[in-house]
C-alpha cells in the first residue's frame, strides 16, 4: 500500500467516525418526562410565542404564551397526546408556532444543512491533511531545484 492510500484511507475513516458519532449524539434521546408537570414543561419548551421573537412558550411572560401554557396543561391533565396537543396549537396558530419545524419541504433544510456543513469541513480537512501529507513526502529536491540553488549560489558569489 502506498503512502498516499495510506493517508487517503485515514483521513476516510476519520470523516466515517465523525458522522457516525455525529448522528449518535444527534439521535440521542433524554426519554421520556417522568412527571406529568415535565412533560407540560417539555411541551412549553417546544412552542414559540406568537408574539414574542425568538423564546419559547415556556420562557415567555406574554399573555398569549400564558394562554398556550394553560392550553398545554389543560390538554395534558386531559390525557391528550403530544401529536393532538401539537395538531391543535398548529391550527390555531399556524406552523411559526413549532420551534422545531416538520422536516418535510423547505424546513428539510433546517435540519439536512448542518449535517452537510459538517460532512463537507470535516472532508476539506481531511483533504488539507492528506494534500499536506503528500506534499511533505518527497524530501529530496529535484534535479530542477539543486540547479536552481547552484545558479543563486554562483551569483552570490
Amino acid at each position: 500500500m502506498t503512502r498516499f492510500q495510506a493517508a487517503s484511507r485515514e483521513a476516510w475513516m476519520f470523516v466515517l467516525v465523525s458522522l457516525v458519532v455525529l448522528l449518535g449524539v444527534a439521535t440521542f434521546s433524554a426519554g421520556e418526562p417522568a412527571t406529568t408537570e415535565e412533560r407540560i414543561q417539555s411541551l412549553a419548551n417546544q412552542y414559540a410565542c406568537p408574539t414574542c421573537k425568538g423564546q419559547s412558550v415556556a420562557e415567555s411572560n406574554a399573555a398569549v404564551a400564558s394562554t398556550i401554557r394553560e392550553f398545554i396543561r389543560t390538554e395534558v391533565n386531559a390525557g391528550a397526546t403530544d401529536t393532538q396537543i401539537r395538531d391543535a396549537l398548529v391550527r390555531g396558530y399556524g406552523e411559526g408556532v413549532l420551534l422545531n419545524p416538520p422536516a418535510t419541504g423547505w424546513n428539510a433544510l433546517v435540519w439536512i444543512l448542518p449535517v452537510l456543513v459538517l460532512v463537507g469541513g470535516f472532508g476539506l480537512v481531511g483533504s488539507s491533511i492528506l494534500a499536506t501529507r503528500i506534499r511533505s513526502g518527497s524530501t529530496e529536491p529535484s534535479a530542477e531545484d539543486a540547479a536552481l540553488v547552484e545558479q543563486l549560489q554562483a551569483e552570490r558569489r
